[in-house]
């Protein structure tokens, strides 16, 4: 199915066994974590992250029974299919406990291209029955979102958030934000510290990181060819996670491309075009300046870094950053 046919599903039943797939990272995860919510509490359940799945602890775990009724979520993260004969095991320790509930975020292996991966998930699905649970079986196929369904889901985080917020602003978030729709959703929680409803002021101090000296620093560091161990170091003592680093990272070298392109095409920048909002004219002049000292192809493989970075992050690897902001600097010139 797909998401639609699964938003109406949700409002009458949940279900027991859920294998979540597809293009969209943001929604595998976002949808995940809304099945998880209408099943148990965060204390009953239980996740395994890639490399950590272990075949006999799911199913210790989804064979429990409870006199009490407590129940075992069991939520698998995998970039590899399970064979038939593991999920179906788990379908009949589900059946037998019906308590208990699997949800499986099945991802893109970073090692699989498009195709393969397209080929594994469909492998993946067509296995993901059984007749004994029905259609408390479900697998559902999600596509990258478009702009107006990001800023919907913007738009419900924000209301969630008690956040009174135009949508153009939104709009902007996820313009800045490379339309990285999981970066845009966490950058509103920023919002819930202001007295009153955000400004486009509200957005350039807050999701632009113009205040920020440490990482203005950072960049300084890449783009001057310095050493940038130390400014890392600390930026990782005031409590900067790498995450939070690539954050930046992808937000700061989209922003940058967005310039490369428009004085491309039209030879000088417009910041107001370009970001919806005018910066001050020093930091336009430093942005341009800096956009025209990647190539074209230079962009192209920085993006890929940052996949892959992102890729490692999600499975767990730690200390890619000080590797990945190198190669960065080997493509300015």
């Amino acid at each position: 199915m797909y998401r639609k046919e699964l938003d109406s599903l949700l409002q009458k039943f949940t279900p027991k066994a859920s294998l979540l797939y597809g293009e969209s990272i943001f929604l595998i995860k976002y949808y995940s974590d809304k099945i998880a919510s209408k099943i148990t509490t965060s204390s009953n359940k239980t996740t395994f992250y890639y490399s950590d799945y272990d075949f006999d602890s799911v199913m210790n775990l989804l064979g429990q029974s409870s006199l009490f009724g407590d129940k075992n979520l069991v939520v698998l993260k995998l970039d590899k299919k399970l064979s038939k004969k593991e999920t179906d095991s788990m379908f009949q320790a589900i059946a037998l406990n019906t308590q208990n509930s699997l949800i499986i975020e099945f991802y893109q292996s970073e090692s699989k291209s498009n195709a393969e991966y397209a080929q594994d998930f469909r492998n993946f699905a067509a296995g993901f029955k059984n007749a004994q649970l029905g259609k408390d079986v479900i697998e559902v196929r999600f596509f990258n979102p478009s702009f107006y369904e990001c800023i919907a889901l913007l738009k419900e985080r924000s209301n969630n958030l008690n956040i009174n917020i135009d949508e153009r602003l939104l709009g902007t978030i996820l313009t800045i934000q490379n339309n990285d729709l999981g970066i845009a959703y966490n950058e509103l929680e920023k919002f819930t510290l202001l007295d009153s409803s955000p400004t486009i002021e509200d957005v350039q101090r807050l999701c632009y990181g113009l205040g920020s000296v440490s990482i203005e620093e950072l960049y300084d560091a890449i783009f001057d060819k310095k050493n940038i161990f130390e400014i890392l170091e600390r930026l990782q003592e005031e409590g900067l996670d790498e995450l939070q680093i690539l954050r930046e990272m992808e937000r700061y070298f989209y922003q940058l491309f967005l310039f490369f392109a428009y004085i491309k095409s039209y030879g000088t920048p417009n910041a107001k075009d370009i970001l919806g909002f005018s910066p001050p004219p020093l930091i336009v002049q430093k942005i341009a300046g800096r956009s025209i000292r990647i190539k074209e192809e230079g962009y192209r493989y920085i993006f890929e870094v940052f996949r892959k970075w992102r890729n490692a992050n999600m499975r767990g690897e730690k200390n890619m950053v000080l590797n990945a902001l190198i190669k960065l600097q080997a493509y300015i010139r």
